[in-house]
Formats: C-alpha cells, structure tokens, sequence
C-alpha cells in the first residue's frame, strides 16, 4: 500500500469520536496541525459519553443530569481549545453504538454530503473499548465510495495483557508516527485535563506520539486480538458499573449479522 504522505491530499477531515476525549486522546495534535495546514477538521461525537441511567449505581442515578451536564461542558471546552468550528454529538449513552450502527451510517452520510468530506477518521479496531471497534466497523464501510479515504488512529490495547496507547498492535508499513514534542506534549497534556471526570480513566495514556494509516481490512467476525481485550481487563468485576460486562464475542457477532445486511443492500 502507498505511503499515506503519496496520497491525495486531505482538505476536509472528518473525525469519529465514540466519546468526549477520545478526540483527545487518539488525534489531538494530529488536528492541531491540519488545521494549521489550513484543513477543514469536523468531530463527529458517536455517544455522549456517559452510561444510560438504569447501568449506573443507583445513588448516582438521581444526579444523571449533571454527569451529562459536566461532560458536555468537558466536550466544549475540547473544541475549543482544539479550535473546532464544526461539530456533532450523537446523544446516546456509552456501549450502545452497537445498537445503533445504521442511524449513525446515515448521519456520517449526511456530514459527508454536507461538507463534501474527503477524510474520515476512527479508532483502529483494538478492543479498547466496543465503542472505538464499532466506529471501525462502521468507518470501513466508506472506504469504498469514491473521493473518500478513511483512516484509523491508535489510542489504547491491551495487546499480551499489556496496556499500550498510541501505538498499533500490528505493523503494516503505512502507519503515520507523530512523534509529539515537548510543546506538543504540553498542550496535549492540558486537553486531557480538560476532562476531569475522566481523570480515573485517562492517567494510562502516553503522551509521546500519535498514530494513524489507511485503515486495516478486518474480519470482525473475530475480536481484534487473542487474549483479553482492554474493556474486558476486570471482567471478574462485571457488576460494577465502570466495567463493560459485555462479551466480545457478542459484539463480534452482531457485528457479523450487520455487515451481511449492510452488504446484503448493495
């Protein structure tokens, strides 16, 4: 595959955002710069974030709308600070992406046309959470249509029950290598800051470079890796609610079921 720098060129981006931060956390300095280079960079949120009200303790339930509040208010602060002109927030609760593929094919759609998208970003298909590897799913589905490109960026594995972030779990020779300086790192740093509620959930990341390529042709029949999978590290604690119970494998089987329908309509 060709390097992505002997590519055409990228003008109009569009980042898939699972949740608030992962922008942050997987292309912070990648839109710093493009929007230096004068592109047009468009973020669009797949979820808010936040869990629906009947998975959360049920002492925190009565406060749901202020933890939405709070990370919303997170997320406004990001775009800011990442100087975003344009965005959009998809308003479902984390861990239901997966229920929701079709009616966030069609907004991607409608972004795309809007915008006359050339680029579109997602997470890389790793097991870092089942949000990040359905936004992949989906995202290959353009990868197709013509005058767009879509590529993956690396934010976090678990690849040999070892955590990694920003780096890929296989190498192709196509990857683009951000190697953040110290200013980058700075203001890399200070994005992430920005959410606060978060803080428990993002002291692991590095914060020594970036990482994307064209994106990869999975099978997403399988999950992304053997071994367990990053949202599964504490799957013997499932009753907690900070713990993703859902099995990959579960996952990976809707994701079957959806792409013989997707490509059923082609």
């Amino acid at each position: 595959m060709e390097k992505i720098s002997k590519q055409k060129k990228m003008n109009k981006i569009l980042i898939l955002v699972p949740h608030p931060d992962d922008e942050i956390v997987g292309t912070a300095i990648f839109i710093k710069k493009k929007i230096l280079d004068g592109c047009e960079v468009y973020l669009f949120f797949l979820t808010n974030g936040i869990l629906q009200k009947d998975k959360m303790w049920f002492w925190d339930r009565r406060n749901y709308i202020y933890f939405l509040k709070k990370r919303l208010d997170e997320l406004n602060k990001s775009v800011d600070f990442l100087k975003i002109n344009k965005f959009y927030i998809q308003s479902i609760p984390t861990r239901t992406l997966i229920n929701n593929v079709s009616i966030t094919y069609k907004k991607i759609q409608k972004i795309i046309t809007e915008h006359n998208i050339d680029s579109i970003f997602t997470p890389a298909y790793e097991g870092g959470h089942q949000d990040h590897d359905v936004s992949n799913f989906i995202a290959s589905k353009f990868n197709l249509f013509k005058n767009i490109k879509v590529y993956e960026f690396a934010e976090y594995n678990n690849y040999k029950n070892k955590i990694v972030s920003n780096e890929f779990i296989k190498l192709y020779g196509n990857e683009e290598i951000i190697k953040l300086s110290e200013d980058e790192i700075s203001f890399k740093q200070k994005a992430l800051d920005l959410y606060s509620s978060e803080n428990k959930n993002l002291n692991y990341i590095n914060t020594k470079q970036e990482s994307y390529r064209p994106i990869n042709q999975y099978d997403y029949s399988k999950p992304p890796h053997l071994g367990t999978l990053f949202y599964r590290r504490f799957r013997f604690f499932s009753w907690h609610p900070r713990v993703d119970s859902t099995k990959p494998e579960i996952i990976c089987s809707k994701l079957t079921l959806l792409n013989k329908k997707i490509d059923g309509k082609k």
